[in-house]
């Protein structure tokens, strides 16, 4: 036997000693982490900045983002 043969024995024989309603979190625990693994491999298989872009045209000439303009000036 290899050692993962070995740690799996392992493994196994200290699942069954647990009583029904730990093995029932084991199992839950188990299937989170097959979900984490398939979403860790889904996000490494795509591009993060691969986001839609939609583009709207030019500029308006004269446009200005200054607070001040946008919402006027009352002091503050």
């Amino acid at each position: 036997m290899n050692a993962s043969a070995v740690s799996m024995k392992a493994l196994v024989e200290k699942i069954r000693s647990l009583p029904e309603e730990r093995i029932a979190e084991v199992d839950d625990f188990v299937d989170f982490l097959r979900a984490r693994s398939g979403l860790l491999q889904h996000l490494e298989t795509h591009d993060m900045l691969d986001f839609p872009v939609d583009h709207v045209g030019t500029w308006p000439v004269g446009l200005t983002l200054r607070r001040g303009e946008m919402y006027g000036d009352d002091g503050r």
